[in-house]
């Protein structure tokens, strides 16, 4: 990817690789949906976590909980699975949803 495309959007990797999965992370979701669930990609192996939304959240601080809260809500006010991508190589984590069918 060229410095300037880099620039615009530096996590277009993160979300070209949910996209890419999108089959799967449905998948998932579906088998464990009425969980409330939370997916997390892990972008160095390509594998994707569950955790339970609450269990999850609990873990972060006050701001970032409510960040996460509303953006989480927000996605499934519009029927959309949430989907978190973590890469730790570079150690950023973006948000992304996109719906079901």
């Amino acid at each position: 990817m060229s410095k300037a495309k880099t620039r615009r959007n530096p996590n277009a990797d993160l979300l070209k690789a949910v996209r890419e999965h999108k089959e799967q992370i449905l998948k998932v979701y579906e088998q464990i949906d009425h969980d409330k669930p939370l997916l997390l990609l892990d972008f160095q192996r390509m594998k994707l976590h569950t955790y339970p939304y609450d269990d999850y959240k609990s873990r972060l601080r006050e701001k970032s909980q409510a960040a996460l809260n509303a953006e989480y809500e927000r996605a499934l006010a519009k029927n959309k699975v949430f989907v978190l991508v973590w890469d730790r190589a570079t150690r950023r984590l973006v948000t992304t949803a996109f719906r079901r069918a």
